[in-house]
């Protein structure tokens, strides 16, 4: 028997309360990251499968959405993102190749390419600067781990499911760098996994009210971990020790990120498929406003002023609304 969804309706509103700006980058964007040491955002694109396939790393101004410097990967096709402000560069996943990929900030030549298989079907990467690692999550019950300054491949973290008969798929990547603390959660369990980094040691909570759980992200000051799920169309607050749920907010279809913003007190979350970014209050839960996101939005970020990137894909290469770049500020 066919499982029926039936999505949340949440009314666009807010609006006045934003600036918000939009360019159009290369086809098939996925995930975008911020300098907030050069001022610069860099954005991964890929759209179809080698030798028809094609791939872009851009970089842009943070301010004005200039494009500064483009390349384009070629068979290693770009899907997550992140900066490494320390050593200067930008890591890469090449979810279909099966690899990783460095690259240098100022003009994105390749620093290294590491080689088909070496990561079973990476996802996400976050740079952990204040221990030189770089963590990579992966479809499978395992997050890898590198070393930013020789970028050798060191021995990362297991992620077992406490599900009887049932796998940890790890997703998105929240990392307390001052705490020394990775969290992630799992597609196929609704599941939360918090990551001792100094001791490796493992924690799963369990995560009532989610499915098919995605993106990640946590509040330093309260130890809260706010998560999205695509299945269940909603944003749970749960306790960082206990687990508790603190908050259970319907924001949208097939919501799949969510980025805390220290500097306003929000989580900004983007909906892939009613096409919205919520903002919500991230003490209540409560919904402050529910902007247009333009086609698919896929992927945001926060920088430390407050400042909200989000990136959104296309139905279809003639669509206006799709492949952009949007900059999302408080109106004064």
């Amino acid at each position: 028997m066919a499982e029926l969804k039936v999505s949340p309706q949440v009314p666009l509103s807010g609006a006045e309360g934003f600036a918000v700006n939009s360019v159009k980058v290369a086809p098939g964007v996925y995930q975008v990251a911020h300098s907030a040491q050069n001022g610069t955002i860099f954005v991964a694109s890929a759209m179809g499968r080698p030798p028809e396939g094609s791939s872009s790393i851009m970089k842009l101004d943070a301010a004005t959405l200039e494009v500064l410097a483009e390349v384009a990967p070629g068979d290693f096709g770009a899907f997550g993102i992140a900066v490494d402000d320390t050593n200067g560069t930008v890591w890469v996943t090449n979810t279909r190749q099966n690899a990783v990929a460095v690259y240098a900030q100022d003009d994105l030549s390749l620093v290294r390419q590491f080689e088909a298989g070496s990561v079973e079907k990476p996802r996400d990467v976050v740079i952990d600067a204040a221990r030189g690692r770089a963590y990579v999550s992966t479809h499978r019950s395992r997050i890898e781990a590198f070393d930013t300054r020789t970028l050798e491949k060191l021995d990362g973290f297991a992620v077992e499911s406490e599900r009887r008969g049932e796998q940890f798929a790890t997703m998105s990547l929240a990392l307390d760098e001052k705490a020394g603390r990775l969290y992630t959660v799992s597609l196929r369990t609704p599941e939360l996994a918090r990551i001792d980094l100094a001791s490796g040691e493992v924690k799963i909570l369990a995560l009532p009210g989610a499915k098919t759980p995605s993106g990640v992200d946590f509040d330093p000051a309260t130890g809260r971990v706010f998560v999205a799920s695509q299945g269940s169309d909603n944003v749970i607050a749960i306790d960082g020790e206990s687990g508790a749920v603190l908050f259970d907010t319907p924001v949208g279809a097939g919501t799949l990120n969510v980025a805390f913003n220290a500097a306003s007190g929000q989580l900004f979350v983007v909906n892939r498929t009613s096409d919205t970014v919520t903002v919500l209050d991230a003490a209540t839960g409560a919904i402050e406003a529910n902007l247009a996101g333009g086609s698919f939005p896929n992927h945001l970020v926060v920088a430390p002023d407050g400042t909200v990137f989000w990136v959104n894909k296309a139905r279809g290469k003639d669509d206006p609304d799709g492949d952009r770049l949007s900059r999302i500020v408080p109106k004064a």
